[in-house]
């Protein structure tokens, strides 16, 4: 991907400076930065370094070489941007955005440079991987993100989709698990069967809103990852095939204690209404609780179709915080306002 978008030119007097990523070495500074608008807002999801250095090593349509700028502040990075594009299996496109700005510098117009710059960048990224498809700049924001909130708003954006982050505050009580219908059953996973899980993965959440389409290193990426454990993965096979997987990990929670992630939660379509995904569940919150985990979270659409939030609900899980997808149509240049 070529571009010739130059980082925003500081503002006189604010103290701060805009430049390229370099590599792997911003990313404990970007991680700080992080680290400290998570903490203002409540979001129960760490940031794990060797987890983000995994992300960006396997990044789709973005090198962040390119496609990711830095804002310094008295000799520190206080936020970064990136960008990214991708099809969507409802045949549109997003050009998306992932911008954070700690909170000590929010008021400093770094929010809008971001922004700015990024349409622009994306504009010069479309010119060059020209499509058919409806397009859209999509970003999403925490709850309690205001400063990114507001500018968004500010540029034509409009809240489209909600997101909750649920917590299990203990693993006490686990919902029991219910007997499998027949010609089900849960056994092991192995390292072979994982294409054919992941297979059964992009099924099932093919349907669901701003899914991306199936990239071919969508496995590696999900099995490489430093905090992937093959006995964290639940399936529930039908035969030969999987028919439901809820897969975890285990983190370190705010306190330091470990707390488990549940990150993916899916029925394959064939396998739908019988209750295969609340039995995955109740078997994968176990796992965890082998593992020592004192509490357990999850992200989930709350306009999920499949009544995922209801499901989570029910086995003990409540909403904490959450986030909230903008978009805006995507053109080819910028409108004056």
């Amino acid at each position: 991907m070529t571009t010739t978008a130059s980082p925003p030119v500081a503002t006189t007097g604010m103290g701060v400076t805009y430049r390229r990523y370099r590599g792997p070495e911003d990313l404990p500074g970007m991680a700080e930065a992080n680290g400290h608008l998570r903490a203002r807002v409540g979001l129960l999801e760490p940031i794990d370094i060797a987890s983000m250095e995994h992300r960006y090593t396997h990044l789709t349509n973005s090198d962040p070489l390119l496609d990711c700028i830095l804002a310094e502040r008295d000799g520190r990075i206080a936020g970064y941007v990136r960008t990214e594009w991708h099809e969507l299996t409802d045949g549109d496109r997003v050009y998306d955005i992932t911008s954070l700005v700690e909170p000590q510098a929010w008021s400093l117009g770094i929010t809008d440079a971001f922004l700015a710059w990024s349409e622009g960048h994306l504009r010069e990224t479309a010119a060059a991987n020209p499509t058919d498809r409806r397009s859209w700049f999509g970003t999403s924001t925490f709850d309690g993100d205001t400063e990114l909130e507001a500018t968004l708003l500010a540029r034509g954006y409009r809240a489209v989709r909600w997101e909750a982050e649920m917590l299990r505050e203990t693993m006490d009580d686990l919902p029991p698990i219910p007997a499998l219908p027949a010609g089900y059953e849960i056994r092991a996973a192995r390292m072979e069967d994982m294409p054919g899980i992941n297979d059964a993965v992009i099924a099932a959440f093919r349907e669901h809103w701003g899914e991306f389409e199936e990239f071919e290193d969508g496995l590696r990426n999900w099995v490489e990852d430093p905090q992937f454990e093959l006995g964290l993965v639940t399936v529930v096979w039908a035969g030969d095939r999987p028919a439901a997987c809820v897969s975890s990990r285990v983190q370190a929670g705010q306190d330091g204690g470990p707390r488990g992630y549940v990150d993916g939660v899916s029925t394959h379509p064939d396998h739908r209404r019988r209750g295969l995904a609340r039995i995955a569940l109740a078997d994968n919150l176990r796992r965890l609780a082998t593992r020592g985990v004192e509490s357990a979270y999850l992200g989930v659409d709350t306009d999920n179709q499949h009544r995922a939030f209801a499901l989570y609900e029910d086995a003990g899980f409540r909403r904490v915080t959450g986030s909230t997808a903008y978009r805006k149509a995507f053109t080819s240049q910028e409108i004056a306002t």
